[in-house]
């Protein structure tokens, strides 16, 4: 259900409101931005809940769960190593998020390494994805992104067909499975691709299609989780990239960029000599792009009232069960208190 609400906004002692304009929430038109959830949260005197939600530079909460596609193929032995030495700019760039991250290959082959999408498993946590509670994470990530079928291939080698966007598509097939846990109800997913080829290694007419992820994640997980897909590719037009891959079997990410720009993602360039600026990046535009605010609980929707500091007459709102999303992403230093009626 979509309601309007009534904005209240409070400049010291004055008090002004803005009816906020109601609009369905699709997956059509629906940025691609996380969900903050409360900072702080109780019960007033009057009994009614309030919920205070900071979007201060590294202090907004939300949940994301994080998947790395690792191309593992023999001509990504560098390109690994650099996206492990600069994990620690990519978790900066997160702040407080409460993340998750799963890693999972682009060979979705019958062969000895087509893993098909199933997430690496990390034995020293006996589980397969990494959380914000491990301080071990990011020598834990560092270790499994550098592949060791990659580093010794020899004759027994990962596929060279390089599947990104179908090793997504079937992580979230096993979501029940082997992935079990990874897939959060309540948080967003990022996907990030590492390889120096394209889908189907050329990007050819016979691959799956940005549009077939987005269809994955929507069939599995409906509106309310937002997709975003970051690709670090050879990048279209970027020649000299590409003369620095092409004899090892590199091509152009066509069909990775495009899925990274229908997602509201971005792209870096994989013959990056330091990947620390666009995991920073990437990370920084998870933080920012935040337009969703998921109340502690299921409020009475016509007892709904926020207050904004500082003040910002624009920022109107809808509000869909327990999400609120704002016409724009509040700005940096914005605090927000929610009150209202549990239902």
């Amino acid at each position: 259900m979509c309601i309007t609400g009534r904005l209240q906004v409070v400049l010291l002692l004055a008090v002004w409101s803005a009816l906020a304009a109601c609009s369905d929430v699709s997956t059509a038109d629906t940025p691609q931005e996380a969900k903050a959830t409360a900072s702080e949260s109780h019960k007033l005197a009057d009994g009614r809940e309030e919920d205070l939600f900071r979007f201060d530079e590294f202090e907004t909460r939300a949940r994301v769960d994080v998947l790395f596609v690792d191309d593992n193929s023999d001509s990504m032995r560098n390109a690994q190593q650099r996206l492990a030495d600069r994990l620690k700019e990519f978790l900066s760039g997160l702040a407080k998020i409460d993340w998750q991250i799963g890693i999972t290959t682009t060979d979705v082959s019958d062969g000895t390494f087509g893993l098909k999408g199933a997430l690496l498993d990390f034995p020293a946590v006996h589980q397969r994805f990494l959380t914000t509670a491990m301080p071990n994470a990011p020598q834990l990530f560092a270790n499994a992104i550098v592949r060791d079928e990659t580093w010794t291939c020899q004759a027994d080698c990962p596929s060279t067909d390089e599947r990104p966007l179908r090793a997504t598509i079937q992580a979230v097939g096993k979501r029940d499975d082997v992935n079990a846990g990874f897939f959060r109800a309540d948080a967003d997913l990022v996907v990030i691709v590492l390889s120096d080829e394209d889908e189907g290694s050329s990007g050819s007419t016979d691959v799956d299609r940005p549009e077939a992820v987005i269809a994955a994640v929507a069939d599995a997980f409906g509106a309310q989780k937002v997709l975003t897909g970051f690709a670090v590719i050879v990048q279209p037009g970027d020649k000299a990239c590409y003369a620095a891959h092409e004899t090892l079997g590199g091509h152009y990410g066509e069909v990775l960029a495009e899925f990274a720009a229908k997602t509201n993602g971005e792209t870096g360039s994989i013959c990056a000599t330091d990947y620390g600026p666009t995991l920073a990046s990437i990370g920084k535009r998870v933080r920012e792009g935040i337009k969703f605010a998921v109340l502690s609980a299921t409020p009475v929707p016509e007892t709904v009232e926020l207050t904004v500091a500082p003040p910002d007459s624009s920022l109107t709102w809808t509000l869909a069960d327990r999400t609120l999303r704002f016409v724009h992403a509040p700005a940096p230093g914005t605090k927000i208190t929610v009150r209202y009626v549990v239902k």
